[in-house]
């Protein structure tokens, strides 16, 4: 019984960080003052679509259109951190059950039925993983500090991507769209439509992106326990089969 209320304490103490780290479906949205550039952002927190009215020449100029596509995306990054918050808080005030049912399907309380033996064999292979994901824990705690290091080094770094025609060049920094280059030349000799030039953005932040998960894959390569924990918070169903506690 006791081993059991232990489990059962560690399956919601699992389900609860996994609340924390769910970020499937955490998007956000944002517009420029003027409504002519919307920007969406995916669950990863990277820009999936933009949206750049027809009218955008006439309402809006091509000098004015660097600076709204800018702040379409920085609402867009706003309202995903902000629909984040929302969920930690929404779910932090959830509490179980004290009548929760056990891994078994028993109610608290209600005294074991037979299979002892079958029972402490499965408990025994949740120690025993237990214990391994202890010891994985550990060597990652042994290989953060300088894991800390190479990903700060990497946040301040800046990387650029440039659509196929080089029209537009794009930079991010931290992951986040902090500047963009847009051909003055292309503008005002072509008027391209607003889809024309929100495909050329997405074609430069695809490829900043590609130049980003080098960078941050590097530093997850010299720290194997830190990329293999980060695994298992990225998925943490898949923490819960090893425990045992999933389906």
């Amino acid at each position: 019984m006791d081993s059991e209320r232990r489990f059962d304490g560690l399956r919601q103490q699992a389900e609860s960080i996994g609340w924390r780290l769910d970020i499937n479906g955490v998007t956000g949205t944002g517009a420029d003052g003027s409504g002519i550039v919307r920007a969406r952002m995916d669950d990863a927190g990277r820009l999936s679509h933009i949206e750049i009215a027809r009218n955008w020449w006439h309402d809006l100029g091509p000098d004015r259109l660097r600076a709204a596509i800018l702040e379409a995306t920085t609402q867009a990054a706003n309202d995903r951190l902000a629909t984040w918050s929302a969920r930690v808080a929404e779910r932090a005030e959830i509490r179980p059950s004290p009548e929760r049912p056990l891994s078994d399907g028993r109610q608290a309380g209600v005294p074991p039925q037979p299979y002892e033996t079958e029972r402490k064999t499965e408990e025994g292979d949740r120690a025993g993983e237990l214990i391994r994901l202890l010891e994985l824990l550990r060597a990652a705690m042994s290989e953060l500090d300088d894991h800390r290091q190479r990903v700060t080094e990497v946040a301040r770094q800046s990387v650029t991507g440039h659509s196929e025609s080089d029209r537009i060049t794009v930079r991010l920094t931290g992951g986040q769209l902090t500047d963009l280059e847009i051909s003055r030349r292309w503008l005002h000799q072509q008027q391209p439509t607003g889809r024309t030039i929100a495909d050329e953005v997405e074609m430069a932040c695809s490829e900043a992106y590609r130049q980003m998960d080098l960078q941050v894959d590097s530093t997850f390569s010299a720290s194997p326990a830190v990329a293999e924990v980060r695994k298992l918070a990225a998925n943490p169903a898949v923490l819960l089969r090893r425990l045992g506690l999933g389906g």
